[in-house]
């Protein structure tokens, strides 16, 4: 998640770009204390709903929902919430891209969404690699 706000480039509504970093920072926080998702407290779980109506700027609600995914894992993060978590995050790219017609060919012609793919083919292949 940090690889796409970096690449997306400023996030404009300040509520939502401070929301996202509080929520990495726990994220950050939660992992080097080995914990198995995001433990987001009940005031930011709170906060959500009403910055996903605010969040009109492209690729924001996606990154919000990415967020929501890492905290939302009862079972921790796992394969499936992981896809849907990069499913977000590349989302989130897209859509800040300016495509006219969004297809499989328009995606793959656009270095930005390439680029993504590339990323998260390599995450994936190292977590796997990694995972003994």
């Amino acid at each position: 998640m940090d690889w796409t706000l970096d690449i997306m480039g400023p996030i404009e509504t300040v509520e939502i770009r401070d929301y996202l970093a509080e929520g990495l920072r726990l994220g950050h926080e939660d992992l080097r204390a080995g914990r198995e998702k995001i433990m987001l407290p009940e005031d930011v779980l709170d906060q959500y709903e009403e910055l996903d109506e605010i969040a009109e700027e492209y690729g924001t609600s996606q990154m919000l929902s990415a967020l929501l995914a890492c905290s939302d894992a009862p079972e921790g993060l796992s394969g499936e919430v992981l896809y849907g978590v990069l499913g977000f995050c590349y989302e989130a790219v897209l859509d800040r891209e300016d495509i006219p017609v969004y297809s499989l060919g328009a995606e793959l012609e656009n270095a930005r969404c390439r680029e993504v793919i590339e990323f998260q083919k390599q995450a994936v292949s190292e977590a796997l690699g990694n995972s003994g």
